[in-house]
């Protein structure tokens, strides 16, 4: 066979270049010299088998480059002519090669060409790219992203094999409140929480601005402004060692990136939401970007790229809170009991008896304004010497507000049925409606200033790198009205009376058995129920800066079978802060000295929408005014209205105020070497963590409060951490993979530090603290993996691997009562949070593609791309939460199906999500036993894309999501329980975009 790759623009072969090809076998590393070089290869791909190339690395003219990727082949460069280099055999003995002034077509031995160009789909070239890497890694292009349905980065990471696409989350926005925006938030990996992957933009690890978490909220990240993602799937020395999921790069176009010189793309989109519409709102949103990449000055000396985006959507979504209503409301019992105290008929099985006996039900609406920012310089300073800049700016301002329709279950009791069992009654219902807002602004910004400078065999890589994340909840506003509301003016008003069970369920879901006063009720709330409080408000604010510098030197030996030597250091530094404050203000009858006082008569409602909850409740909710409820809330909040955590000024000033800081000394070594078809890496790295925290204590004194003061602790680690990767090449055709290393996961912020509180209630004391002694979760890791291209052009990989996790910690919000079972002694508890036992998680994965030809007979190509993964996870969380549970966000089953088909300029991209079951929160009812977990349903997606090429430069794309019209989140207590639910329906969308490059 005979392959030839064409070049991308007319580049004399003597000129100088850059290049950066790792050590591969030889037939890939021809194809990407020629590619970096910008020249063509003539080789026989049969004959270089099991060979495998020098690296080469640096600003050296493309000849010299051949030479040195060929050094010790048994092979040699000749050049054809101005752009084509041709692969022969060395004579034996070896003659010296003759000087590319001298070499000329006719002096060549005849070469017998007998195939075509060497050419792949953009599939197929991904495949390649990471069939060549020693450690294993997962590609994710422009490409994979642009043919999904993804609408940010996160759901796009959902494409990829072990990766779990979270709608939900916790710090400021959590359950059901994130979830009914429906998109995807956070991605986790092999078992593994958000919070265990390293995320990184362009190699510079970007700052967490949350501050319960280290999870990287990814909806801000628009999948167009990124060229690759590139998923390190194994640690190595000279990357940061603070992960156990996945480390994550998220690459930005760059000038090196562009096959020519000057160009402009224009990307154009506008969008609808079928739920929006199904409320009788536009459901509209649009989004344009703009890039532009050039080189300039003598020589091409200079690269110059940037891009802008920014992206409106608009959402109405349908939500049962179910879930919210049992913990805010204890909404929840159990229907039969075998006593009158009411507990469950099988202890054993609590989760079979269950009931609702509160509801939420309502309405989300609300929009997104994203916006998003790359800039990328190159500067060829002198031959051998270049230098970088990238930087990124990406901020999403999401404004949602949501109306509940609530009816709340009074006293319950349990009464005999004659036949030893005992049926509950619940006495009487609330009825209300609740309005709160979730407002959420987050950004996220990353510089880097690299150089590199080569000579000779070696190659020096200083940096300086900065980030900054920004999470808040600016503005959440809460406010309500009830049937029954009680003030000072509001006399003897009393729930509707009830008697018996409140729900049945058809299809799993609760069916009210209400009497029709309640749903009179509902349908006219805003005339009829009664205002409550002039609005709570809280403000939260929570931010990180990271910065640091390092660099990599390596040697690159002439002989011998390493391939490879490298030293480098990093320093890392973290600022962190926090803020969270809340104002409660008085009851509207207090403040205005009237009873009777209703939303409508208050202008707080403009309007209904007709059904709470379309195809599933059909009574109608106020729409209310934010912009009226707010000015209300502003004229009536006084001094007395702050009550972050007390009465006093200076602690609800300070009580959940918390700022720190984190340094983090890194080096490591690592080496490369080679031996006929195998390859190891080995590597060592050292990192040291010292973290500070400040925080407000407040002490508990007899008979009131006194004033806090701040107090400060200090964490530290150690760890030393390392990791092999070991490769076997089977030709060019296949390779298997092995590696094995150690990597930790630091605490959270708020867990070290938190604050203090202490409080007495009924004679026991209760003091609540973050835990500065907490251990980082420590984990040996081990992958074993296979891939190679089948015949016809199909490639398969399989993968196993597993982790053994120490000192497990999860994510839980703004609860500090995390882990094990809480020090109790006597009057005295301690709530904070601790480490949990031994974690384990292991998993398959199995991706498979496959060219399938014209599949339909009409002269067109079809294709089959499928990932499926299986994986296990269990964790011990000590007595009270269980000794064996499932790891969080870790479904046991996930698949993606792509079936592709293209003729002339049209292609149509049909593709399958499915995720299956996962444990989503523990103890979210805190009742005794494990049984009470939340856990997400299984979930399959079906989407669509067409696109229309008009030329090369210009396209057209059409995507459909969620034909088949699922609920996007569907949560309930109990693993195999639906009677305490929450449930999204966010309808289908369809997108239009239009691209062109000029």
């Amino acid at each position: 066979m005979i392959a030839a790759l064409p070049s991308s623009a007319a580049q004399a072969a003597g000129a100088v270049q850059s290049f950066d090809v790792p050590a591969q076998s030889l037939a890939l590393a021809l194809r990407e010299l020629a590619r970096q070089g910008r020249v063509q290869v003539l080789f026989s791909a049969q004959s270089l088998e099991g060979r495998r190339s020098r690296p080469v690395t640096g600003r050296i003219e493309v000849r010299s480059a051949f030479d040195l990727a060929l050094s010790e082949t048994g092979f040699e460069a000749r050049r054809v002519d101005e752009r084509t280099f041709v692969i022969i055999a060395r004579p034996r003995p070896p003659q010296p090669v003759k000087p590319p002034a001298e070499s000329s077509p006719a002096e060549l031995a005849p070469v017998l060409v007998t195939g075509a160009r060497w050419k792949t789909d953009d599939v197929e070239r991904r495949i390649a790219a990471d069939l060549a890497e020693t450690a294993p890694v997962r590609r994710l292009t422009r490409d994979d992203m642009e043919r999904g349905a993804a609408q940010n980065l996160s759901e796009a990471l959902g494409d990829l094999p072990g990766m779990t696409v979270i709608n939900t989350g916790r710090s400021f926005i959590g359950g059901i409140d994130s979830a009914s925006r429906g998109e995807g938030l956070y991605a986790a990996y092999r078992g593994l929480n958000a919070e265990y992957n390293l995320s990184m933009i362009n190699g510079v690890s970007v700052a967490q601005g949350l501050p319960y978490s280290r999870g990287i909220q990814l909806n801000l990240l628009p999948p167009g402004a990124f060229e690759t993602v590139v998923v390190h799937k194994t640690g190595r020395a000279d990357m940061d060692g603070d992960f156990i999921g996945a480390a994550l790069d998220f690459r930005t176009p760059g000038p090196a990136d562009t096959a020519r010189a000057p160009w402009t793309a224009i990307t154009v989109g506008g969008r609808v939401e079928a739920r929006a519409r199904d409320y009788g709102r536009s459901g509209v949103g649009d989004s344009a970007r703009i890039e532009h990449g050039r080189r300039f000055g003598a020589g091409d000396r200079f690269g110059l790229y940037v891009a802008a985006a920014y992206e409106n959507r608009g959402f109405v979504n349908s939500e049962l809170a179910g879930v919210m209503a049992a913990q805010n409301d204890g909404g929840w019992a159990y229907r039969v009991s075998s006593s009158a105290a009411g507990g469950p008929v099988d202890p054993s099985r609590p989760q079979d008896n269950l009931v609702q006996t509160s509801m939420n039900v309502g309405v989300s609406s609300g929009g997104s304004r994203l916006r998003n920012y790359a800039l990328a310089l190159d500067w060829r300073a002198a031959p051998g010497f270049d230098i970088r800049l990238s930087a990124t700016h990406a901020q999403a301002r999401t404004e949602q507000n949501s109306t509940f329709s609530q009816v709340v279950g009074g006293p319950q009791s349990w009464i005999a049925d004659g036949a030893g069992l005992y049926r509950l009654s619940v006495r009487d219902l609330s009825t209300r409606v609740w309005y709160e807002t979730n407002p959420d602004e987050v950004s996220l910004s990353t510089l880097s200033l690299a150089a590199e400078a080569v000579s000779g065999r070696w190659r020096l890589a200083p940096y300086l790198f900065a980030s900054h994340g920004q999470s808040a909840r600016p503005d959440h506003l809460e406010a309500s009205a009830w049937i029954n509301q009680a003030d000072g003016y509001n006399i003897g008003q009393a729930p509707r009376a009830f008697g018996g069970v409140t729900v049945t369920y058809r299809d799993g879901l609760p069916v009210p058995l209400w009497p029709q006063s309640v749903f009179a009720d509902l349908n006219a709330a805003g005339p009829t129920l009664l205002a409550r409080r002039a609005g709570q408000r809280t403000e939260q604010f929570s931010e990180q800066l990271r910065y640091g510098a390092g660099f990599g030197l390596t040697f690159l030996p002439t002989q011998g079978n390493w391939r490879s030597l490298r030293v480098g250091a990093k320093i890392t530094r973290s600022d962190r802060d926090l803020t969270d404050r809340n104002w409660t203000n008085a009851f509207f009858a207090d403040i205005y000295q009237t009873a009777g006082l209703t939303w409508d008569a208050l202008g707080i409602t403009r309007g209904t929408y007709a059904q709470v909850f379309p195809g599933l409740y059909d009574w109608s909710i106020p729409r209310v005014d934010h912009d009226r409820l707010e000015a209300l809330f502003e004229a009536h909040r006084t001094a007395e209205s702050f009550d972050s955590c007390g009465a006093l000024h200076v602690n609800n000033l300070n009580c959940n105020s918390q700022s720190g800081s984190e340094t983090v000394q890194a080096v490591y070594a690592m080496a490369t070497h080679a031996a006929g078809a195998w390859e190891i890496q080995l590597g060592l790295r050292g990192e040291r963590t010292r973290i500070d925290n400040r925080f407000w204590v407040m002490p508990e004194v007899t008979g009131g409060e006194a004033p806090g003061a701040w107090g400060a602790s200090r964490s530290r680690y150690a760890k030393l951490l390392p990791s092999l990767n070991l490769s076997y090449r089977q030709g060019d055709r296949g390779i298997w993979r092995a590696a094995a290393w150690r990597s930790y996961s630091r605490p959270a912020f708020m867990q070290l530090g938190g604050g203090t509180r202490t409080e007495t209630l009924d004679g026991v004391t209760t003091i609540t603290r973050g835990n500065p002694d907490l251990e980082s979760a420590d984990a040996w890791n081990l992958d074993l993996s296979h891939q190679r291209w089948l015949p016809g052009g199909g490639a398969v990989s399989l993968s196993a691997y597993a982790k053994r996790i120490d000192h497990y910690l999860y994510e839980s919000g703004s609860d500090l009562d995390v882990g094990a079972t809480p020090q109790e002694d006597g009057a005295v508890r301690v709530l904070m949070p601790r480490n949990g036992g031994d974690g384990v998680t292991r998993g398959l994965e199995a991706e498979w593609f496959q060219p399938l030809g014209d599949l339909f007979a009409l002269g067109g190509r079809a294709s089959l791309d499928v990932n499926l993964s299986r994986q296990w996870s269990r964790v011990d969380l000590g007595e009270a939460l269980g000794r064996s549970q499932p790891m969080l966000n870790a479904p046991n089953w996930l698949g993606n199906a792509e079936l592709a088909y293209s003729r002339g300029r049209a292609s149509v991209y049909l593709s399958l999500n499915y995720t299956g079951a996962y444990l989503s929160a523990y103890d979210v009812l805190g009742a005794a036993g494990d049984w009470d977990n939340l856990w997400v349903r299984p979930a399959a997606r079906l989407d669509a894309r067409v696109r229309w090429r008009f030329d090369d430069r210009t396209r057209l794309d059409l995507i459909m999501t969620n034909l088949t019209g699922e609920y996007s989140y569907w949560a309930h207590v109990g693993r195999d329980s639906t009677a305490l639910s929450d449930v999204v329906d966010s309808g289908r969308r369809a997108v239009v975009s239009l691209r062109s490059i000029f």
